[in-house]
């Protein structure tokens, strides 16, 4: 019978770099596919629609794995962002769990922006928790772009996001360096502590 002298563990740190190649190409996806459902003349096996939900998830999801792991600095980590939001509407009715849409233009004040500041962690974790993920496009108020909410807060609030503040939001992570990491531990409470400048 083997003995655990027998066995060893590969370990390493943790980069950021895998995280923000997948970060820079979902979201080039996003953009694609967001281009894809405007356009009147696409025309695929594949819905645009389904592959724009998979490449905002997937690049939510990398923006949170490296904040979770201490990749960013922690002045990005902590800053918060400005986004709009619509307030549900009193007629609010849950949508079914097959729709990402529900009856979007009975459930918000569609025509009442308010505003949000939330940190990029927060985005992403509304991304990944989505419940409602439409594309709103049209003249005027709302302006084209995204409309999401996460099982979360879609009763209260959805939020409205343009490819640009998408895109935005993607270039301060993916901006971001570290230059400087110091994990401390406190042997008293047994917890460490991290600095990421």
């Amino acid at each position: 019978m083997a003995s655990l002298q027998d066995h060893w563990a590969a370990s390493c740190s943790w980069e950021s770099y895998p995280w923000k190649n997948e970060l820079a190409t979902q979201a080039e996806r996003v953009e694609q596919h967001f281009a894809e459902v405007l356009d009147d003349n696409f025309e695929s096996e594949w819905s645009p629609l389904h592959m724009l939900e998979r490449a905002l998830v997937l690049s939510a999801f990398a923006m949170r794995r490296m904040i979770e792991k201490r990749l960013v600095t922690d002045e990005l980590k902590a800053r918060t962002y400005r986004f709009t939001t619509y307030l549900a509407a009193n007629a609010y009715r849950s949508p079914a769990h097959g729709s990402t849409g529900g009856q979007v233009f009975r459930n918000y004040r569609l025509g009442e922006p308010t505003g949000l500041r939330l940190r990029i962690a927060d985005l992403a974790n509304e991304i990944i928790h989505s419940s409602q993920l439409l594309v709103i496009y049209g003249p005027g108020n709302p302006s084209t772009g995204l409309l999401i909410a996460s099982d979360w807060n879609m009763q209260k609030r959805i939020i409205h996001l343009t490819i640009e503040e998408f895109r935005d939001s993607v270039d301060v992570v993916l901006n971001d360096r570290v230059t400087h990491a110091i994990d401390s531990w406190d042997s008293e409470t047994n917890t460490v502590r991290s600095t990421r400048e």
